[in-house]
Order: structure tokens, then sequence, then C-alpha cells
């Protein structure tokens, strides 16, 4: 254990009685530290949480943010806690999946005094400004009286000018209001440039609305009355395992899991959208570009709804094969509603 880690640690005491948790008024010393480099305790992981002598551990990753800090982090529970239920093993990559277990695990318990024992943001070695980042501004909002609550960044504001981040002069943002704010996030909508609207959250770079957003998937899961909001590639989400059909500790079924707030979303009901948006594009290269989306995302799926809709998808791209005029692909042909259930249409008529 270093000096600062022993410093840090004898700074902060955190108890869990059983029904709420208390939390000593700290002062961290952050110091920057290399790409995945890994510890336990202070000051970027609880200690004595929820008992005396536990020691959480933490992560870096290797994206760096333009202030200097780590894009991706990790949290490990103390070894001899199990695993979360549907979590690959004892590690959470975000801090929403971190409040997902506390309060299943520990309903009664101030999650906000929880994060304010610790910090989340780990400052970079590798990042110029790093030395420019104030390691104590982060510690002493959360470290207020509780009941303080963090300011909205610019990009997440409910009230902020109606601009694009990412200077797309065609973001969503400027034309769809949506009812509900979208939810705080220090991750990826900090950085410059970076436009959750717009943005792929897995490569940041921006989405395409060609032939009604086929290409990319938007998470709309409403947490505490915030929206999580942010899209990202199907193609980039495939390559990373967060789309389609997954086995192991992932557990997909034709569905996305979004990397910042870890809801999954049925992808059917898209695949049957895209199934939809070939009627009307006259190009052949487009309309087999649509549909290998399509089938990269039902394939392999257990539900009937998946393989169904997978066999008619394939269906059509055959007879495109073979040179059948784009009319008549579509002709007479089973269509399946995101239910599961067959019905005879025209090349005009799909469900």
């Amino acid at each position: 254990m270093s000096s600062k880690e022993e410093v840090g640690e004898s700074r902060a005491h955190v108890v869990y009685n059983g029904s709420a948790s208390r939390i000593n008024e700290i002062g961290l010393q952050l110091y920057p530290v290399s790409e995945y480099d890994s510890g336990g305790g202070l000051p970027y992981a609880p200690v004595d949480w929820p008992n005396t002598g536990d020691k959480w551990e933490w992560r870096a990753g290797k994206r760096i943010t333009s202030s200097g800090a780590f894009k991706d982090r990790y949290l490990y529970l103390p070894k001899h806690f199990k695993a979360p239920k549907g979590g690959k093993k004892n590690v959470f990559r975000s801090k929403i999946s971190v409040k997902k277990y506390l309060q299943y695990e520990y309903p009664d318990m101030d999650i906000n005094q929880f994060f304010a024992s610790f910090s989340w943001m780990i400052p970079s070695k590798q990042s110029p400004s790093s030395k420019d980042i104030d390691f104590d501004s982060d510690m002493k909002e959360r470290s207020t009286s509780s009941g303080t609550k963090l300011q909205y960044l610019l990009s997440d504001s409910p009230i902020r000018a109606i601009t694009c981040k990412a200077g797309n002069k065609i973001c969503s943002s400027l034309t769809v209001e949506n009812p509900f704010p979208a939810m705080l996030c220090d991750i990826c909508c900090s950085e410059p440039g970076f436009c959750r609207d717009c943005c792929c959250i897995l490569c940041c770079k921006t989405i395409s609305s060609d032939y009604d957003g086929y290409s990319y998937i938007r998470c709309e899961a409403i947490i505490e009355g915030y929206i999580c909001g942010h899209v990202s590639h199907l193609d980039c989400a495939l390559r990373a395992y967060m789309a389609g059909t997954v086995g192991g500790n992932i557990n997909l079924d034709a569905q996305y899991l979004c990397r910042y707030c870890d809801s999954r979303l049925d992808l059917v009901p898209h695949a049957l959208k895209l199934l939809n948006t070939c009627t009307s594009v006259a190009s052949r290269a487009d309309i087999e570009k649509i549909l290998n989306v399509g089938i990269c995302i039902l394939r392999g799926s257990q539900k009937r709804s998946g393989k169904e809709l997978l066999h008619r998808i394939e269906s059509i791209k055959a007879k495109l094969m073979k040179g059948v005029c784009i009319q008549d692909t579509f002709k007479k042909e089973s269509c399946v509603d995101s239910t599961g259930n067959f019905s005879a249409l025209s090349s005009s008529c799909l469900c």
C-alpha cells in the first residue's frame, strides 16, 4: 500500500448499522495513475463498508477525458462478497450499476454519502492536462452536508442553449424535445465535442440519420424520472458484444446493453423497423446493407419472434441476391409482428 493510500484511509471511516450509513467528513488527496493501474481502498474505492475491514478495489481503464481523468474506471466488490445479480463477476463499470446494486442489497442506505466517501474521478498521468486538474474539487462538492445536489453539466442542462456540442446541424436535439430531462453524465458527456444525442457512446463518432436511423440504437431507459438517452452505432455494439445474442455473463437475446446505464433494450422491434424501412428504399445495395444489420442483431436469438423475423429477412435477402426485382422481393411474404404473429402481406403492406 502506498503512503498516499495510507493517509487517505486514515481520514475516512464508513459504518453501516443495518438501516442507514454514516460517513464522517473526509478530505482525500488524489494522485494521477497510469492506464490499467489498480489498487484497493481510498482514495478511489470505499473502505470499511459495509463492515469494518471491508476494502473495495478499483482499476483505471484506457480512455482519458480532455480534463485529464479516466473516462473508463471500474469498481470491484470486496472479495468475499457475492457477485451482483446479472453482473459480470464482481465488477461495476458505471455509477449507475453500483447504485442499482446498493439499492437492491441495502435499500435503506444513503447512496449519496457512499459515493462521497471516495473519489469516482481518477486522474491520469498520461494526460498533459492532469497537472492542471483541481483534484480536490470533486470531493469538496460531494463532501458537503447531505441534501446537496450536483449541478447539471452544461451539456445536460434542460435549459441550455439549443446547440449541438458536436457541431452536428442535423442533431435530433435541435428538433426533438424530450419530455424527460437527461440524467447526469460525468463521463462521456463532460467531453467537449461529445453530444449524447448524436455521438456514439462507444466510438464517439456521430451517428447517421440515413434511412430513419437504421444503423444506431438509442437507450430510452427512464431511471428515477431521467432518461439515459445515450446512442450507439449498432455495428460498434455488436463488435463490443453489447448487442445481438451474447452468452455467458452478459446473456443477451436479441438485445442491446447500454454502456452507460446497463439497461437492456429488445432489438426485435428495431429489426422490424429495418424491414419496413426497406420497402421505401430504391437502392438494392442499401437494402442489402440494412437487411444485414437486422440479420446480425437477430442471429442466434431464442425468441420465437426473433427467429421468425430472421427467417423472413434472410428470405428477402436471398431473393435480392438471385436478382429478383426489388418490388417483387417483398411480394407474398409472411410478416411477423413484435409479438411473434404471422400475417400474409403484399409488397405494399408490411407490418
